[in-house]
């Protein structure tokens, strides 16, 4: 489980301090998935960087099942939006990467490599480098090693945002499929009401900066199939942006 109590980031700019986030408290159930929404410069990214231990210097509780936030302890996983891949390794070894940074034997693992790789449709372009991809591509070779890993928390920021339409909503259902076998507790950065209301159990909506979570709701159609034909889903949205906008305008 992830617990946050009064999270607070500062910043020095200049040499004026700048609030990032103020007292931010947020909890995610383990095996859940939230989708985190807010307007641009709220501290989305900063929230992640709390959670990955990338960002240390703060106020407040931080706890993932019940200890402290420590890569060298807790599998954190993480997927960025440019996918964070080396250019010298080949898509196979780049699924692998979090395996190797964490010093663990790849013997052994084999079949759950594979089976990860075969259900992102990866497993035919393993031997393949980036520079022979496409961004759909990339992006699985990230989300993949992200499951690889077997984390206790996955988080991901805006990993979609630069595809285009119809691949990200092919990226997003192949998502959703992997989580749902192997649930993992996922924090889910988007900047898009739709992708929020399609991916996440729960949606947290951020303020303005300095950040802090305003309100969580639970998804009623977290799920459902053919959600994209739904009528419901595009009202659930309507009325998701409507309420973000009243509060980002507060």
């Amino acid at each position: 489980m992830l617990e946050i109590k009064g999270l607070t980031v500062k910043y020095k700019v200049e040499g004026k301090e700048c609030l990032a986030l103020h007292h931010l408290d947020m909890k995610l159930e383990e095996g859940d998935i939230c989708a985190v929404i807010g307007p641009s410069g709220c501290g989305k990214s900063t929230l992640l960087h709390v959670l990955s231990g990338i960002l240390s210097d703060y106020s407040g509780l931080v706890t993932i099942d019940g200890g402290p936030v420590d890569p060298k302890q807790k599998r954190i996983g993480f997927v960025p939006q440019n996918y964070g891949l080396l250019e010298w390794a080949n898509a196979y070894d780049n699924a692998l990467l979090g395996l190797d940074i964490k010093h663990e034997s790849r013997l052994g693992q084999g079949p759950y490599i594979e089976y990860i790789l075969k259900q992102l449709g990866l497993w035919d372009i393993r031997s393949k480098y980036p520079s022979q991809l496409s961004g759909g591509q990339k992006q699985r070779i990230a989300i993949a090693r992200s499951f690889i890993l077997k984390p206790h928390l996955l988080l991901m920021d805006e990993p979609f945002s630069a595809l285009d339409a119809i691949t990200r909503e092919e990226i997003q259902d192949l998502f959703l499929e992997v989580w749902k076998e192997n649930k993992v507790s996922t924090v889910f950065v988007t900047h898009s009401m739709e992708e929020a209301v399609y991916i996440g159990r729960k949606i947290a909506v951020m303020s303005p900066s300095p950040g802090r979570i305003v309100k969580v709701l639970e998804n009623p159609l977290f799920g459902a199939g053919n959600l994209r034909l739904r009528d419901e889903y595009y009202r659930f949205v309507m009325e998701l942006r409507k309420m973000a906008k009243e509060e980002w305008s507060n």
